[in-house]
């Protein structure tokens, strides 16, 4: 084989990996911009996530705000017996206006003597 065969032989060799460089630089750069558009994306759901965390803190709060209102309420019992109560005095209520009205007549039958 002559130096210039050797030399064209190693030339296509050259060729060959420069053309598999190429190719694989090629790849790379797709994957990289498929990353850069991703980015915004990614930074999307970062806000997203970081407001919802936030939202999650605020709510975490009402709760307890609200499970301190709601213990400091009466409970159904409570309502029930007040409730009772009430119809027990409506109920005793003219029995107690009789009274009245009988302790008043005695009273002025006894001042009118």
């Amino acid at each position: 084989m002559t130096q210039t065969a050797k030399e064209v032989e190693d030339m296509k060799e050259f060729m060959t990996v420069l053309m598999d460089v190429k190719v694989s630089l090629a790849e790379q750069n797709g994957k990289l911009d498929s990353l850069l558009d991703m980015k915004d994306k990614i930074n999307e759901t970062y806000d997203i996530a970081k407001e919802a965390d936030s939202r999650s803190e605020s709510n975490e709060k009402d709760i307890g705000h609200l499970q301190t209102k709601v213990s400091s309420k009466a409970s159904k019992e409570d309502v029930e017996k007040i409730i009772k109560q009430r119809e027990n005095t409506f109920k005793n209520l003219p029995a107690w206006i009789a009274l009245a009205i009988s302790m008043s007549g005695f009273i002025l039958t006894y001042l009118a003597n």
